[in-house]
């Protein structure tokens, strides 16, 4: 009997777990209307504030969060500085950069450095949101104009490479159409009635075979080789 509510209230506690986030901003006002949207969702938690890039690195050390929301423009160490050593020294800490200055350079600059997710502070409350639970999925966020320009940098400065001979399978095909559309892991899984973890293996060959290392770069290769269109 005793064993029974021990493993009841195990159901319980991991069903109250939430997510971890650190928010890394010397903003007052941005950090205060964050606090506020956060407050208002039942499973996400703020844990932490850093106002500089050291700061931050130090706490995401001694706090473990689980994302890091990042303002790419900080006192000392960079946002992209500090998301390259995140993303190598805490695999499981996801970046969500966060930021008013919007550039091709920066964004894609960003992403290559590790980032999962960019949201511009002149956002609404529901893509933060958005953007979190998506990449606690292992997924990139990116919508909009931010896919528009990772797209269109993307094709700039792999254009002028020559495409990769390996081909693709029909189920791999699929698969990277399905990518394309923005359809998640499981929402795959059940589409093609088979295990999420056969669908990661396709995605991860399709990468070797490709030589790719981002779904960005996925996306932008499907639509430059008509496999896709937009």
């Amino acid at each position: 009997m005793e064993k029974t509510r021990d493993i009841s209230h195990s159901k319980s506690n991991k069903q109250l777990d939430k997510i971890k986030v650190l928010v890394v901003d010397d903003h007052d006002l941005i950090v205060l209307a964050t606090r506020q949207i956060f407050s208002k969702i039942p499973d996400i938690k703020m844990i932490g504030v850093a106002g500089d890039g050291d700061e931050a690195y130090q706490k995401v050390h001694d706090l473990k969060p689980d994302v890091v929301i990042l303002d790419v423009i900080l006192p000392g160490m960079t946002g992209i500085e500090l998301t390259r050593k995140i993303v190598s020294e805490f695999p499981n800490t996801r970046v969500v950069l966060h930021s008013s200055s919007v550039s091709e350079d920066m964004i894609v600059t960003g992403f290559e450095a590790g980032a999962m997710a960019y949201v511009p502070k002149n956002f609404k409350p529901g893509q933060l949101i958005e953007a979190i639970h998506t990449v606690m999925k292992g997924e990139h966020y990116s919508k909009g104009f931010v896919s528009e320009i990772l797209i269109e940098n993307f094709l700039k400065t792999k254009g002028s490479k020559e495409a990769q001979n390996s081909r693709l399978t029909d189920r791999e095909t699929e698969i990277l159409q399905a990518i394309t559309k923005g359809m998640t892991n499981q929402q795959l899984a059940d589409n093609l009635h088979i295990s999420v973890r056969t669908v990661e293996a396709h995605k991860s060959n399709i990468m070797k075979k490709l030589k790719i290392s981002s779904t960005a770069e996925l996306v932008v290769y499907a639509i430059k080789h008509k496999i896709v269109k937009i």
